[in-house]
């Protein structure tokens, strides 16, 4: 094999990554990273997990720190979330922007969209759209591959139907290339206690595991949300010790859920996630705000603002928000 057969094969997989970068851009902030089979148990946690005096005052009248944490480990509440997105009828308003080195904005796309769902099978309406700058190629493709994942995720184009009592994840098998990689993602991130294999960080993202416990401070909070509701709010955070050096050896820098103290459901998450490596490196800060209507979680905000870096490929930094409402449940 010829030297410049290789230098393209070598750019077609690092195309690959990059889209995969960009789904763990987003997906990794908006679901649960937490499995079961390599999961340090709820009481060993607790043990160490720091409480303000709040959460003390409340644990003296009954509230159980272990079975909290617990909660916090096998939480569905985000995949649940944007999987019964697939069902309903909402309106959406997308701002999506991306900027140079300098921190200038160089392209942008706001929009409304309407998806009109009978409960089984979906469609999407785009009613207001705008495009600005450098968004677009001239042979009408998107330019950043970010926008490519944003679009692949909150746009549905032509008629998509699924089964609303399969809650299973998407299998593997029979799956070829790209797709592939977007299934070992999603079961990544579903189902993280599993085999999968995402080059260089896939063990890294496992927060309650053994190997990762060590690089954590773990803690409970009493706090009233920008929403104002009293929650409790599990964080971590990389120790101190470790945020200077041995940078590589986490992916998940921060993390804190909010749950509702009146019905222990969750409303929020917030996530920072970096990494720096040799072939590619990344810093991503997403939030995200849930919903509780008519007894579905849906999701009522994302933001995401980050960039990534790949060899042979310009660096994109780029920020985007949704806003969900209007929710109609067939």
């Amino acid at each position: 094999m010829n030297k410049a057969r290789k230098f393209y094969l070598s750019k077609k997989i690092l195309q690959k990554l990059t889209v995969l970068l960009g789904w763990i851009g987003l997906l990794l902030c908006i679901l649960p990273q937490h499995g079961k089979a390599q999961d340090i148990p709820a009481s060993e946690i607790a043990a160490i997990v720091t409480l303000d005096s709040f959460v003390v005052t409340a644990q003296r009248k009954g509230f159980s720190i272990k079975d909290f944490v617990g909660l916090v480990q096998t939480d569905q509440s985000f995949y649940q979330a944007f999987r019964n997105l697939r069902f309903v009828n909402y309106r959406a308003t997308n701002n999506v922007q991306f900027f140079n080195k300098k921190g200038h904005s160089v392209a942008l796309h706001q929009s409304t969209t309407q998806q009109h769902s009978d409960g089984t099978c979906r469609s999407m309406e785009t009613l207001a759209r705008h495009i600005g700058g450098h968004y677009m190629k001239k042979d009408g493709d998107l330019r950043y591959y970010t926008a490519k994942m944003f679009e692949k995720v909150f746009f549905t184009q032509d008629t998509i139907c699924d089964d609303p009592t399969d809650t299973t994840i998407d299998s593997e098998q029979n799956l070829k290339g790209i797709q592939k990689h977007y299934k070992a993602l999603k079961r990544l991130i579903f189902q993280p206690g599993e085999k999968v294999s995402v080059p260089f960080i896939g063990k890294k993202m496992a927060i309650f595991s053994p190997d990762m416990m060590e690089y954590y401070d773990y803690s409970i909070h009493s706090v009233v949300s920008e929403q104002g509701r009293d929650c409790y709010v599990f964080r971590l955070e990389v120790k101190p010790a470790f945020k200077d050096r041995k940078k590589k050896k986490t992916v998940v820098k921060f993390m804190e859920t909010y749950f509702d103290k009146e019905n222990f459901q969750v409303i929020a998450r917030n996530y920072h996630l970096t990494y720096r490596g040799a072939f590619f490196s990344f810093d991503v800060r997403m939030e995200i705000d849930l919903s509780y209507i008519q007894g579905k979680y849906l999701p009522s905000r994302i933001q995401y603002d980050g960039w990534w870096d790949i060899p042979f490929k310009r660096q994109e930094k780029g920020r985007f928000e949704v806003h969900f409402n209007d929710f109609r449940v067939p």
